[in-house]
Formats: structure tokens, C-alpha cells, sequence
């Protein structure tokens, strides 16, 4: 190893002796202490060495030696010599190299399920800790206060520096969810649809309802003001749920003739790059291309041969053209169509109830397909409605005035 970048450094040729003078050359190299090094002897007999610096114009004076182009250092240096330019070139390229190992490539968040790593991400940039910057200058003790200071969702936050790539971890804060009402005010639990009653637990107020009853939208089921059996009252702030049995319509209708985008074939696409925080475009700006357009934009990373992901994006927008008619659906078509849309605005209704049964009408009529259908679901009907009370309402005898 040692003997190859000596080679390097003082420059190298290969010498090529033949084998009926190798006795003779090898004889004199020894008696003058010529130095070289890698001996190899060929399958036809012929010798090659190799010899450094000052050593070649020794061995040109035999005729039999044939002598390789130089190599090494010297080669290089006298290469460039003459292409200054180039050498500035190399020069800016070493300090843009040095320089680029000290910026932020990509900021990577682990931790992070209900916050959007996006959110963060954007939030750390502003503060001064995205990609393209510096981060020898940053300091990151103060940038987790600064973080922590002007928002609420984390509880904790910690940067650092993996190569160029920003290591985000972050804990998350999962506040109590249980309403705390203010000073004087309090609540009833009322009714949000008709319903029939099947089950009511109170936590907190009066139940007004018991299984069996009818009730209608708006009706109090748990009551936030309680009379006690002096004839006194005392305000809580009701809480609860009451199940019933509900009745929901959903209607569903699909017209066999409507107006719908059909893309001429036409598209535009616009392309740019992105890297760190510049943005370069690879368009000329004009103005809008067609009158009626699709307008799709997405971002792409790149990743030379799938091994790394450097901080260049490529970002395109294409405008697809299409133009508005007047299409014919065939019934079965719009039959299906109402049915799908059907299926969806039953799971919607169903996210928060357990359906009993349903009932469904459908029919075509006038160039529409009608879907009618009935849900019976058991639910929790209650909404918290508050109401204030002030404190002159409320003498301390506990009696209304």
C-alpha cells in the first residue's frame, strides 16, 4: 500500500525488458543501485518493471527497454497546469461537498400518530431547522424550547443530527377529553331526534325519561336542575347517554341523463426542480392553456438507483383538457350507481349506532332512478345543551326566588 502511494506521489512508468537483454539490464540496474519495484515476468520471457521519477531517464538510454506513458501525480499536476479553469472547477466542487455535509438533507419524524408529520416538519423550517439549513449553527436546546413555546400537541420534542439527515422524536400530548364547565354554568342532556326509549345510564343530573317512553327531538332526557325533597333545587351539569330506537330516511336518486367530463387526450405538463429551498422551473410561463382543465400536481424525490434520497425534488403539474357533455346512463347503470351511493350513506348513518333493521323502496320513474330506504337504529340520542346560572339566582337556602 505504502509502495503504491509512493508511486503515486513521485510518478510511475512500466519498463518492458526483453528476455535476451534482462541479464545485462538487471546487472547494470543492481551495480548503480537503480531502484523499482513490482518485477513480473511475462509468458513469452519478456520482464516488466516499475520505476519512479528521475529512474526513466536512465533507462532510456537502452534501446531494448520499451517504456509505458508516465503516470501518477506529476502527470496530473502537469495536466492541469494549463486548465485553471477546471481547477476552480474541482475547487468549488470539494467546497460545495465539505459545505453540503454540514446542511440538512431531510428531516425524518418518528412518534408522531395523531400530529401530522407534515405540521411539523413545516414548523421546524420556520424555526430554522429545515432542509438546506445550516445546522452546525443551530442550537438545538433552544430550538426544543422554541418548539415547545408555540405549540400545544407535544409533549416533548428532540432533534438530531444523523449524517445530514434530521432525526425528529416526539411525544405526543393526549389531553383529557371530559368537558370541565366553567364557574355558574351547567347543563341538560336533550333529546336529538324522536326516539323510542330503551336504556338510560346518568352519570351526573335527573333522568326525566325511563325505558319504553316516546320521546321527541328536542324533549330533556337527563335534567341538570334537581329538586330535592325540601322543595330546594341544586344545578349539576347533566351527563349520560339514552339509548333509543330510532328512525332515519335516507334518500338516494341517480338522473340517466347528466353532465359529465369526458378528457379530449390532451394534456400539459409543467415540470420543476426543487433543490433544498430553491426552486428552479423548467417551463417558460404562459398563460392558461385550455378552457376547461384537470389541474394535477405531484412531487417525486429522488433516489439514484434506489440507494439514497438526496434533497432534489422533482415537481410536475399537468393540465389534462376535457370537455363537458350530456351522457345517456342506461337504467341498470343508474340502478347500480344508487345502490353503491345507497351503501355508503348507510355506513355513514351506522358509524355511531347499531342498526336494527331497514326498509327499502326503490323505483324508476321520469328518467331517474329512486332509491327511499328506512333505517331503524339503536343509538345515544343525547346532546349537552348548558344553560348559566348566576349566583343572585341561587340564595343560600337553595330555594329559586
Amino acid at each position: 500500500m505504502l509502495n503504491r502511494l509512493a508511486d503515486f506521489l513521485c510518478g510511475w512508468r512500466t519498463v518492458t525488458i526483453p528476455p535476451e537483454e534482462s541479464v545485462r539490464i538487471f546487472d547494470d540496474l543492481y551495480r548503480n543501485t537503480i531502484p523499482f519495484t513490482k518485477e513480473h515476468r511475462r509468458a513469452d520471457g519478456t520482464i516488466t518493471i516499475r520505476v519512479r521519477g528521475s529512474v526513466w531517464k536512465y533507462l532510456e538510454q537502452y534501446d531494448a527497454c520499451t517504456l509505458s506513458e508516465p503516470h501518477g501525480l506529476p502527470v496530473v499536476l502537469a495536466f492541469l497546469k494549463f486548465r485553471p479553469a477546471l481547477v476552480l472547477g474541482i475547487l468549488a466542487a470539494a467546497a460545495w461537498l465539505f459545505y453540503s455535509t454540514r446542511i440538512i438533507w431531510d428531516v425524518r419524524i418518528d412518534g408522531a400518530e395523531k400530529t401530522s408529520p407534515e405540521a411539523i416538519t413545516e414548523l421546524l423550517a420556520e424555526l430554522g431547522c429545515g432542509i438546506g439549513d445550516y445546522f452546525p449553527s443551530i442550537d438545538f436546546n433552544d430550538l426544543h424550547a422554541r418548539y415547545a413555546a408555540v405549540q400545544q400537541d407535544l409533549a416533548w420534542l428532540s432533534v438530531y443530527m444523523n449524517g445530514t439527515v434530521a432525526e425528529v422524536q416526539v411525544r405526543e400530548l393526549w389531553p383529557d377529553d371530559r368537558q370541565i364547565p366553567a364557574k355558574g354554568v351547567y347543563a341538560n342532556i336533550l333529546a336529538d331526534a324522536d326516539g323510542i326509549v330503551e336504556e338510560v345510564n346518568v352519570r351526573e343530573g335527573q333522568a326525566c325519561v325511563r325505558p319504553g317512553d316516546l320521546v321527541r327531538k328536542g324533549q330533556v332526557l337527563i335534567s341538570g336542575v334537581i329538586e330535592q325533597k325540601d322543595e330546594t333545587f341544586r344545578y349539576e351539569y347533566a351527563s349520560g347517554e339514552v339509548i333509543c330506537r330510532t328512525a332515519q330516511p335516507i334518500h338516494t336518486e341517480i338522473r340517466t341523463k347528466r353532465e359529465t367530463k369526458v378528457y379530449t387526450g390532451r394534456e400539459t405538463a409543467k415540470k420543476s426542480i426543487k433543490i433544498f429551498k430553491k426552486t428552479i422551473n423548467l417551463f417558460v410561463n404562459s398563460g392558461t392553456l385550455y378552457a376547461n382543465y384537470d389541474k394535477i400536481y405531484t412531487i417525486e424525490q429522488l433516489c439514484p438507483l434506489g440507494l439514497c434520497e438526496l434533497p432534489v425534488w422533482q415537481e410536475t403539474t399537468t393540465y389534462r383538457e376535457y370537455e363537458t357533455v350530456t351522457q345517456d346512463i342506461p337504467p341498470d347503470d343508474a340502478a347500480d350507481e344508487a345502490i353503491a351511493e345507497l351503501a355508503e350513506n348507510i355506513r355513514t348513518a351506522v358509524q355511531n349506532a347499531e342498526l336494527v333493521s331497514k326498509s327499502i323502496d326503490a323505483g324508476f320513474a321520469d328518467g331517474v332512478y329512486r332509491i327511499d330506504c328506512l333505517l331503524y337504529l339503536r343509538r345515544d340520542i343525547g346532546r349537552t345543551e348548558e344553560f348559566p346560572v348566576s349566583e343572585a339566582c341561587v340564595p343560600d337556602t337553595g330555594k329559586i326566588p
